[in-house]
């Protein structure tokens, strides 16, 4: 990690405001790289050179400033990271007087170098888990025997472990929505780190856009919808709008990837038939996730087989056979939910029965009504 403007410039303009004190800082050959005095910048500073040389700080009282072409009284250390020198630290001033504060600045500079080759370090281990994440769902281009072997040597994954898979919706980190903030980035970082910490173990995670963000979780004791509602508990308690979808626990690269591919089709159902938690696992969509798998124009042949040309169901009557199919056709429970009498329940189911030619109450009837209705949402009909 080297020292360069970039890091130094803005420690100078911190403690430009709040000292009197002209300071310098080195680069590695002795350059300086940032000043408090401007005149100076890009100068090789030749006590620093010292300091490189014999990697011992350097005193430079006013009686010895003819010594060191380009110095000035004052104070050089040796700025290191991991026993190396990698700059130096020169404060202008009487010795005596600026000591205590350059021994604190070079602390600083050094606590910064590390915190940012930690930064660093982590930004290349997510990119690499983020190109892995990204490989495992391209739509056709596929390496299995690079995708294993890239898994086991970077990721150090175990693929006879069970992994779900969890896709993770953050509608305020679209572009569209943000008028193509620069923050998005940054934002999306934040909440990685914010799920990392939710859940104490994680496979992978990467976002694959910029606001769908993948998860894989190991099998866990505690069920996968609990998992979720803790992910979405923490981002609405921040008034953030998230939708979760997951998929089936398998083993291996195939097994990984086709639970990714359940949780998509998760939530794009999570799309046309929302709940109130907004988190849905493949599992609880039963025929509806089946009658997704089937061509569109299959899907609009049935419903025209059956509608076309009848007028559309109003929205009474909808909420009518929601209820009815809620309730496993018991007229009772289904006249309680809605708050109208059984009588009144009847006469609507009646009027259905009239203009769909289907009896809501018939159980063979009831079940093409509850699929025409599927089949209207996710055709968009």
């Amino acid at each position: 990690m080297r020292i360069t403007s970039e890091l130094a410039h803005p420690i100078i303009l911190r403690l430009k405001a709040l000292l009197d004190y002209n300071i310098n800082i080195m680069d590695e050959e002795g350059l300086i790289v940032a000043s408090t005095d401007p005149n100076r910048m890009y100068q090789i500073h030749q006590g620093a050179l010292k300091v490189i040389k014999t990697e011992e700080q350097i005193v430079i009282y006013p009686v010895d400033e003819s010594l060191y072409l380009g110095s000035k009284p004052g104070v050089n250390l040796p700025v290191k990271r991991q026993d190396q020198i990698v700059g130096v630290i020169g404060v202008t001033g009487h010795p005596d007087e600026v000591m205590k504060f350059a021994t604190i600045l070079k602390v600083t500079v050094e606590v910064m170098l590390q915190e940012m080759e930690l930064l660093s370090k982590l930004h290349y281990e997510n990119k690499i888990m983020e190109n892995w994440v990204l490989d495992l769902v391209h739509p056709y281009e596929l390496n299995y025997a690079k995708l294993e072997a890239d898994g086991k040597h970077y990721l150090d994954l175990n693929f006879e472990e069970e992994i779900s898979v969890f896709l993770i919706r953050f509608p305020d980190l679209n572009r569209r929505n943000v008028g193509g903030n620069n923050s998005v980035p940054l934002k999306k970082d934040q909440r990685l780190n914010q799920i990392r910490a939710l859940i104490p173990k994680i496979s992978f995670s990467a976002f694959l856009d910029d606001e769908h963000c993948l998860i894989g979780i190991p099998h866990m004791k505690e069920n996968y919808p609990s998992v979720a509602r803790s992910i979405k508990g923490y981002f609405t308690s921040h008034k953030l709008t998230v939708q979760i979808a997951i998929g089936h626990a398998y083993r291996g690269i195939n097994g990984y990837r086709k639970s990714y591919l359940e949780a998509s089709d998760s939530l794009r159902l999570l799309d046309k038939f929302p709940n109130d938690d907004q988190i849905a696992h493949i599992s609880e969509w039963g025929f509806v996730n089946l009658l997704q798998q089937v061509p569109k124009d299959r899907l609009e042949s049935f419903h025209e087989q059956y509608l076309g040309g009848k007028q559309c169901l109003n929205e009474e009557q909808l909420e009518t056979l929601k209820a009815l199919f809620d309730h496993d056709l018991n007229m009772k429970h289904t006249a309680e939910a809605l708050h109208i009498h059984r009588n009144t329940l009847l006469y609507r189911l009646c009027n259905i029965d009239k203009q769909t030619g289907l009896d809501p109450k018939s159980f063979h009837d009831a079940m093409i009504l509850r699929i025409l209705m599927v089949v209207e949402k996710i055709t968009d009909n």
